[in-house]
């Protein structure tokens, strides 16, 4: 007799157990006749893993799923003081729409709706199921504490590359003024030469004049007496 009660006990709480889940995931916004669920795609959301948020799209009065019904919506995801536009796109199933999305943190997010649904004004925060970090469920346990994404690597790859180029081209300038600065030292020393020979051929030349004059009132002097 005690078999067959507990047997009809986790039979009755069993799906009380699975709703209780999906209220805690998904959770909903109702305006007018119109009733928004949302949730994330892939559950429980691990941070920077892949993921989306889902909208299902009701009318209130007799649950049909309402398609083309993000036309004249603006969505976006919030996460503290930053938010983010999602760009929902229909899926198969009717009144179900889904925007991709990878969570950077832990913690709760937010999905904001504003707009209008067949003509029904929306105006939604909506909080969702907090991020959990992968470290919860990770086996065998990583070797770093916190590995760096791959595309974060990538970046500094290129970051380190345009750095080298740089370099190089600082190089390749630095060489280019250590040259001109060296012909300019030539340049200027020829110059000195040239300033040196020309004063000296000044000199010479005055000298000349002078023993010429000299010469000349000599000749001159002589001239006289005789």
């Amino acid at each position: 007799m005690k078999s067959v009660v507990f047997l009809l006990t986790s039979l009755i709480l069993l799906p009380l157990a699975f709703n209780f889940h999906s209220a805690l995931a998904h959770e909903e916004c109702v305006s007018g006749d119109i009733k928004i669920i949302v949730g994330w795609a892939n559950e429980p959301p691990l941070v920077n893993q892949l993921n989306g948020i889902e909208l299902t799209i009701t009318r209130v009065s007799d649950e049909q799923p309402i398609t083309n019904a993000i036309a004249q919506l603006e969505t976006s995801i919030k996460k503290g003081g930053q938010t983010k536009s999602l760009d929902f796109q229909p899926q198969e199933e009717p009144g179900v729409y889904a925007a991709t999305i990878l969570p950077t943190q832990t913690g709760q997010y937010a999905t904001v709706i504003k707009g209008t649904i067949t003509g029904q004004a929306i105006d939604c925060q909506i909080a969702i199921e907090d991020a959990e970090d992968t470290a919860r469920f990770t086996f065998p346990p990583s070797t770093t504490s916190d590995p760096i994404p791959q595309e974060v690597i990538e970046q500094l790859k290129s970051v380190i590359a345009d750095l080298a180029a740089q370099v190089d081209e600082a190089k390749i300038a630095a060489e280019d003024a250590k040259t001109a600065a060296a012909d300019a030292t030539d340049t200027s020393t020829e110059l000195k030469a040239a300033a040196d020979r020309a004063y000296l051929f000044g000199i010479i030349g005055v000298g000349v004049g002078v023993a010429g004059i000299a010469i000349g009132v000599v000749a001159l002097s002589r001239r006289e007496k005789i």
